[in-house]
């Protein structure tokens, strides 16, 4: 039996999580993120309480799993033996403005401050332990470690909330995100200054 034309012409359908992140972002804009609860995203998104909790299990998870599925690809590049510079450009790699980038331009908008950086500071630690350990494991002393994989963690966010404040899209995140990393490895600058997208 083929598709009716229907189905094959036009957009393609988004995925159920896609759809939940675009209601939700939606409602956090309109009522702001503390007044919208996982029904009410469910309802605009015209899915499931169930299906919601297939792929998040809160509502700030909305905002933060495109970032976290690159974060765990990172942590397990770093523990794999990639460098750690080569680990963080693989977060950056075709990142596209999303969910927390919305989140980022519009925090005040969605009454998201606390929340984002909350959120933040709990990938940043996550990232710095990773960092670190792979530095120790080429042989750096546990301080120096610990100081430059901070260091590094903290570019990597500020990297995108950067990018975010600026207008994601208007600049690849991959360019603001190795300006950062020179800034935080003390590094000669690997990219010239940032030029936005034509």
């Amino acid at each position: 039996m083929s598709a009716s034309p229907e189905a094959r012409a036009g957009r393609p359908r988004a995925s159920s999580r896609e759809t939940l992140a675009e209601a939700a972002c939606e409602l956090f804009l309109e009522q702001g993120y503390h007044a919208t609860s996982v029904a009410d995203i469910t309802t605009r998104a015209g899915v499931s309480r169930s299906s919601f909790f297939n792929y998040f299990s809160a509502k700030g998870d909305i905002l933060w799993a495109a970032f976290d599925e690159r974060l765990d690809a990172a942590v397990e590049s770093l523990r794999a033996g990639v460098s750690v510079r080569e680990a963080m450009r693989g977060i950056a790699a075709d990142f596209a403005p999303d969910s927390l980038a919305l989140a980022v331009a519009n925090a005040d908008v969605m009454g998201l401050g606390e929340e984002l950086e909350r959120e933040r500071a709990i990938r940043q630690a996550r990232l710095a332990r990773a960092v670190a350990d792979r530095m120790r494991g080429d042989g750096a002393v546990p301080l120096r470690a610990e100081v430059r994989a901070a260091g590094v963690a903290g570019a990597v966010l500020a990297a995108v909330w950067d990018w975010a404040e600026a207008g994601p899209g208007r600049s690849a995140l991959a360019g603001v995100l190795a300006e950062a990393l020179d800034i935080a490895l003390g590094a000669a600058p690997t990219a010239g200054p940032r030029h936005p997208l034509p």
